[in-house]
């Protein structure tokens, strides 16, 4: 089921995520369904539950790069180290529809997680990968891409950002509310 997508402004973007007991393991894969559903229909990357109005720590990621497909359900995830240069990339927000903000962050990061049948990994990431996996991870801690933006950026926004708050962008169609 496609879920609406809450927008930046709405306060359950600004709070930390509780995290997931394992025994609600039958509602938890129906909102990893739904949450994989409305992404590609939003056509994102990524898409934490928060975004769906549902403030638990999950996230999950459906990518391709280079051939290579990058899907997956993340419960419960910790960031455990940072690795590697800060690098300086693009990134937009499927709670920031129409809006590219340029975020500095870790080329790479170790994290540990439960998939959506409860089994525990542990992996590094780099590269757009880490990128994404960091930029969902934010979610649960109740911070948005724009927190990051340097001086220049948050000026160049500021009006988009403003009419986003005040619920007043043309042309957003039924995922968002």
């Amino acid at each position: 089921m496609i879920r609406p997508i809450i927008l930046l402004g709405d306060p359950l973007l600004s709070e930390v995520s509780a995290e997931v007991n394992k025994g609600s393991q039958a509602d938890v894969k129906l909102l990893i369904s739904d949450m994989f559903e409305t992404m590609n229909k939003a056509n994102g990357v990524g898409l934490s539950a928060v975004q769906v109005g549902v403030p638990l720590r999950i996230f999950v990621v459906d990518a391709e790069l280079e051939g290579n497909i990058f899907r997956q359900a993340f419960i419960n995830p910790v960031i455990l180290k940072e690795f590697g240069e800060s690098l300086k990339h693009p990134e937009g927000c499927l709670s920031v529809p129409g809006l590219a903000g340029v975020v500095e962050r870790p080329e790479g990061i170790e994290i540990e997680w439960y998939d959506e049948n409860w089994e525990y990994h542990k992996k590094s990431f780099s590269g757009f990968e880490a990128r994404v996996i960091q930029h969902e991870y934010d979610h649960l801690e109740g911070r948005v891409y724009v927190d990051y933006l340097d001086t220049l950026w948050k000026s160049a926004l500021a009006e988009p950002i403003n009419l986003i708050h005040e619920r007043k962008m043309e042309g957003v169609n039924y995922l968002w509310k």
